[in-house]
């Protein structure tokens, strides 16, 4: 049987930017991701400006990460009924990201530290017992045992550690589902020049369209699941993005006849929940910690960020600590709730239409309110800037 201190379910952003921290530590460390290389996922690309300076903590910075990184300068938030909001990103910008190529260099960076990574090995199953955890690796060569210290969850809305510790809990209100691509963009700029993203707000979905590396767009659909299913019977994924790009005003309408530059995929439900994100034997990290839905874009900045709360637990915790991974979990509420809270109040507003229209027509008029509304959703000032009284009264006031 194979034993390592740390092992982590996958090799997403989170799971990659765990390893590199943990290996750089000196924490003997073991990543396993299901898929034998980085593939496209149903997933978002726009970014918090944020994630340029988590990207440099783990040693992605200069060319490097030009190369992963598309500048962009502002979010338009656009209703179909009219009304329309920009959001100015202030230097850094925002940021629409190359996910494939962005997991393989992490990836990366964790083995050059130290750490093992196994790609194309699946986790079977999980067997905690006291003190640690035992598990299979299907791969290429077969079924092997492995046991850990401590299994870190990185592996999305979907964790098997999650379920397997018992804290997984069903989302029975809002439930959403997504569905991505890429597509060539037809009014693409050159890529070191700062580009828009958009967030089109229809009657019961909303269609987010990020700018991303080497003249493509990731175009993003949110909907509600059991709206999507239907969708999905009479036509396809690629029929329901057709569908909703061909609606759109404007030049983004011209992305309905691009060509898509890798698979539609969908994500059946978006959100996830657990109960608590450490505990005996285990912790969660990125979405498998708990996903709202991509309207705030920060995904990815949460990603990294709990990856950096988790590794300070995990070493705090083999220096002796015994409320090291207690701690992570108050840690994690500090951090997001009350994000979460501002990200359950836009999803009121967009499922009244009426209610975001009116909205955006006063922050279209009022600089200070849509400033420190861009800002929060840009992770550049706490959430509780955009929920305090003032600045509610600011906002709905005639």
């Amino acid at each position: 049987m194979d034993e390592v201190e740390v092992a982590i379910v996958g090799g997403g952003p989170a799971g990659a930017a765990l390893a590199i921290r943990l290996a750089a530590a000196g924490v003997e460390v073991a990543l396993f991701e299901r898929q034998p290389e980085p593939r496209w996922r149903a997933c978002g690309v726009y970014s918090s400006p944020l994630t340029r300076g988590a990207l440099a903590a783990l040693g992605v910075g200069g060319e490097a990460a030009a190369a992963l990184l598309r500048p962009i300068d502002a979010m338009e938030v656009v209703s179909m009924r009219g009304p329309l909001v920009r959001l100015d990103h202030h230097d850094p910008y925002a940021c629409g990201v190359d996910r494939v190529r962005l997991e393989r260099v992490l990836l990366d960076i964790a083995v050059a530290h130290g750490a093992q990574v196994h790609e194309g090995a699946a986790v079977r199953d999980l067997r905690p017992a006291r003190g640690h955890t035992d598990f299979s690796i299907a791969a290429q060569g077969g079924i092997s045992p492995w046991r850990a210290r401590i299994v870190v969850g990185a592996d999305g809305p979907a964790s098997l550690v999650a379920r397997t510790f018992g804290v997984a809990r069903p989302s029975r209100r809002g439930r959403h589902a997504g569905i991505t691509v890429h597509r060539v963009d037809p009014d693409a700029r050159p890529g070191s020049l700062p580009a828009t993203a958009r967030m089109f707000l229809g009657r019961g979905w909303y269609c987010g369209l990020a700018p991303a590396t080497d003249g493509r767009v990731n175009v993003g659909i949110v909907m509600g699941e059991a709206t999507l299913r239907q969708r999905l019977a009479y036509g396809g994924p690629a029929a329901v993005v057709d569908g909703i790009l061909g609606d759109l005003p404007g030049p983004a309408g011209k992305l309905r006849d691009a060509l898509s530059t890798d698979e539609v995929r969908v994500a059946l439900p978006l959100a996830h929940r657990v109960a608590r994100p450490s505990g005996a034997g285990y912790l969660l990290v990125g979405d498998a910690a708990g996903f709202l839905d991509p309207l705030s874009g920060e995904g990815l900045h949460r990603a990294f960020v709990s990856a950096e709360l988790a590794a300070a637990a995990l070493i705090e915790d083999r220096r002796g600590d015994p409320e090291a991974i207690g701690r992570y979990a108050r840690r994690m509420h500090r951090r997001f709730a009350t994000k979460d809270v501002l990200s359950w109040l836009l999803q009121g507003f967009v499922a009244v239409p009426e209610l975001a229209d009116y909205a955006l027509r006063r922050m279209s008029t009022r600089d200070a309110i849509r400033d420190t509304f861009g800002r929060v959703l840009a992770d550049q000032l706490p959430a509780s800037r955009a929920l305090g009284p003032g600045f509610l009264a600011g906002l709905l006031r005639p």
